[in-house]
């Protein structure tokens, strides 16, 4: 740019407004922010003298600028009597130098989107008076009204923040802006309807933030640099995991000291394989006691008053056996809770998680391979019946006909079943429920029986429910099982469990680690053929109602 058109320049209304708010943002007064405007602008014009070009203007002039306001800054220091806040104000002046250089010579984009981006990464409190005096373009003395703190604190904010970043931008450079392949997949037992942590917790970031606090709390800063993640999503994202699905039950808590970790129990494979094993080892013997069991009741089992016509024990005890389970893994707490943590207080939360953790770039099928879910329905005065309840057992052998919150009064294939408890001739189904029908026989709810169709899952009326139970009850015969799981399984929970979550040992004996040993029993159940094999992976196995007329 040559001399004159610098001069023109120099006396255009714009370069002067931004010359007088460079010098406002630093003066106390209006009359000082003149006489600094004055003074560069002098400067600026004695500089060019004897220079016939110069390629960057705006480098140039905010060069001089800044000069001139660390020589003002010297005068008025001089002048002052406190020599703490002339140290302050020197040490404001020439620190801020550097940073204020770039993002205000806009002649250099690639190093504006550094800096600028370099700011996302500060915590909350710097990186909000970093917004404010550069984007904002707000002053000083705005910035401590509007965070209510003092213009002296609001300084040393930037100096902080202008250190970070100055120190930051080069590495920034460096780093990979990218989420680790980590993946969480969750559990529950009780209630999860408006009380779910993981329905928070979907996103990639939020579950590496999860991961990242499993071994011991970290604080935003830790958190923001080990994943490289800017800190406004980290915090941002903390905030909502520490809050949950409705503001008491959180995936993560935030510590007195201001570090997270992790409020729900977080595992990984080889963890969940290592306590998996200790059931395991016990699996041959509980299936020996099974077998001698099914020999003892199976007449009791085939009476049983089922509104649905059964002959086959190995189907009923689909349902049955996993009842069984439960009843030793319940057992094996209760023996934890009696001799290994009686003075501890079990967790009073409606409803509790875990997490199992795996790399995207590993196996993660465990999660859906290894798990038996069963989940319960309930609804009221529906198809005839005052109270209709229905389970069904699932895994990656069977599929789910239903989950928890299912409408059972919406579902037609559920209410025509209702309809044909007892038997009910084709004849009578219009050509819509006649459709609904062959949905039912090919998910196996119902079957057909000549020209008769009527359910093919166990049926049984609410009140005999009690003789079901009673049977599985009489299989309740492993004392000394369940005596060797709970003495293993205390030493491995309070080795693993954080002391803050060591109210969830409960949990972690009945959902963690007997998960895979109930898929292991059951195929080993199917193998010994006390079980019915299942045609395909939507079958009547593992299918029960109750049924409570009116």
């Amino acid at each position: 740019m040559k001399t004159d058109e610098i001069l023109k320049l120099i006396g255009d209304k714009d370069f002067l407004d931004k010359i007088y708010r460079f010098s406002y943002h630093r003066c106390n007064t209006s009359f000082d922010a003149e006489d600094l405007c004055s003074d560069i602008v002098l400067a600026v014009i004695s500089a060019i003298q004897g220079q016939s070009d110069i390629n960057n203007f705006y480098g140039f002039v905010w060069t001089i600028a800044h000069r001139v306001y660390a020589d003002f800054c010297e005068k008025r220091n001089k002048i002052a009597n406190n020599i703490s806040i002339q140290n302050t104000e020197l040490q404001f002046a020439n620190k801020e130098n550097e940073i204020d250089n770039l993002i205000e010579e806009t002649a250099d984009r690639e190093q504006l989107k550094k800096i600028f981006s370099e700011i996302a990464f500060l915590s909350k409190i710097y990186r909000e008076v970093m917004v404010m005096y550069y984007i904002d373009e707000m002053k000083i003395k705005d910035i401590s009204a509007k965070l209510d703190i003092s213009e002296t604190t609001v300084k040393q904010r930037l100096f902080s923040a202008r250190n970070t970043v100055r120190s930051e931008v080069e590495a920034m450079n460096k780093r990979n802006l990218s989420l680790k392949p980590m993946n969480l997949k969750y559990a529950g037992t009780g209630s999860p309807c408006g009380n779910n942590p993981a329905e928070c917790a979907n996103r990639t970031l939020s579950q590496n933030l999860i991961y990242l606090c499993k071994e011991r709390p970290k604080t935003a800063k830790e958190l923001s640099d080990e994943l490289c993640i800017p800190m406004l999503y980290v915090e941002e994202e903390l905030e909502i995991q520490c809050y949950g699905q409705n503001g008491k039950y959180g995936m993560l808590r935030k510590l007195d000291n201001g570090k997270y970790t992790i409020n729900v129990l977080v595992i990984d494979y080889e963890e969940y394989d290592a306590a998996s094993k200790i059931y395991e080892k016990y699996l041959p013997q509980i299936c020996n006691i099974l077998k001698e069991n099914i020999r003892k009741y199976n007449g009791e089992i085939l009476n049983l008053p089922f509104l649905s016509k059964q002959t086959d024990t190995r189907f009923i005890l689909w349902s049955m056996i996993v009842l069984m389970y439960y009843n030793l893994t319940f057992d094996v707490g209760k023996t934890l809770k009696e001799k290994y943590f009686s003075d501890v207080q079990l967790s009073n939360r409606p409803y509790s998680m875990a997490a199992f953790a795996y790399d995207s770039e590993n196996d993660g099928t465990f999660f859906e391979r290894d798990f038996y879910g069963n989940d319960g329905i309930n609804s009221s005065y529906v198809g005839g019946y005052k109270t209709v309840h229905m389970s069904n057992i699932y895994s990656d052998r069977i599929k789910p006909h239903f989950r928890c919150g299912h409408n059972i009064s919406t579902d037609e294939k559920i209410l025509l079943l209702l309809k044909t408890i007892g038997g009910l001739p084709i004849d009578d189904l219009s050509e819509n429920e006649k459709e609904i029908a062959a949905k039912c026989i090919e998910c196996g709810y119902l079957r057909k029986d000549g020209d008769i169709i009527e359910p093919k899952i166990l049926v049984l009326d609410k009140k005999d429910n009690s003789q079901f139970l009673t049977i599985v009850n009489k299989f309740h015969n492993m004392l000394d099982i369940k005596e060797k799981i709970a003495e293993e399984m205390s030493i491995f929970i309070k080795k693993h469990i954080p002391q803050h979550l060591i109210a969830d040992y409960f949990l972690y004996n009945q959902l963690i680690a007997n998960a895979r040993s109930l898929s292991k029993i059951i195929d080993m159940c199917i193998e010994e053929d006390i079980l019915t094999t299942p045609e395909n992976d939507l079958c009547a196995e593992g299918v029960m109602m109750l049924v409570e007329k009116e």
